[in-house]
């Protein structure tokens, strides 16, 4: 069985890295995916918007950049700020100026990012699609998993795709904290892949 585990949300205020150091040491290759924010503007307990490129979280940008030189990690694109709806209802023009200041601020921190986009809540104008993809991305879309972690591990699965979140999930219940146990339970002779190679 190969499988390629990913992440929604991954952003300076919220990673986990702690749970995902717990996860190398079980499973020494491990690879995940990282869905990440460049903007994130939902967690800040001051109420700030999160930008990556701020100086404060230069540790953060120095530990991702690690972990995808170390090979077990993988960064791609989710959305710009993660705002409500984000991509809903944009313009072509609108989607590509979000993608465009996404990529700058990754370039700013030194962060390299595979050209694949998930739109937060997976809502997507068309024209946003048609924007993003003249960029050179593949827009991922919903269902492209087989295991969302709040599940049981699917067996007899030659390809496993499994999905979740950074941070507990009360509606999906699918955080990595929230699914732990379960991610134990994959077997140790798992052929790790990054979803940029398995899908």
């Amino acid at each position: 069985m190969n499988i390629s585990l990913d992440f929604d949300d991954m952003g300076p205020l919220n990673h986990r890295f702690d749970l995902f150091n717990m996860l190398r040491d079980r499973y020494p290759n491990i690879k995940v995916t990282m869905f990440t924010i460049p903007w994130d503007i939902r967690l800040n307990p001051n109420g700030m918007e999160t930008p990556i490129t701020d100086k404060e979280h230069a540790p953060w940008c120095a530990t991702v950049r690690q972990a995808i030189k170390d090979g077990w990690m993988e960064v791609m694109i989710h959305g710009l700020t993660h705002a409500p709806r984000e991509f809903e209802k944009l313009t072509y023009q609108e989607a590509k100026n979000r993608v465009l200041v996404a990529q700058k601020m990754f370039m700013n921190v030194k962060i390299p990012y595979q050209y694949y986009f998930k739109a937060p809540q997976w809502l997507i104008s068309d024209d946003a699609r048609k924007a993003i993809t003249d960029l050179g991305f593949k827009v991922v879309d919903d269902h492209y998993y087989n295991w969302n972690i709040k599940d049981e591990m699917p067996k007899k699965k030659i390809k496993l795709i499994a999905h979740g979140h950074i941070q507990d999930e009360p509606s999906t219940m699918n955080g990595i904290d929230q699914s732990f146990i379960r991610l134990c339970k994959i077997p140790a002779t798992a052929k790790w892949k990054f979803l940029s190679e398995n899908i």
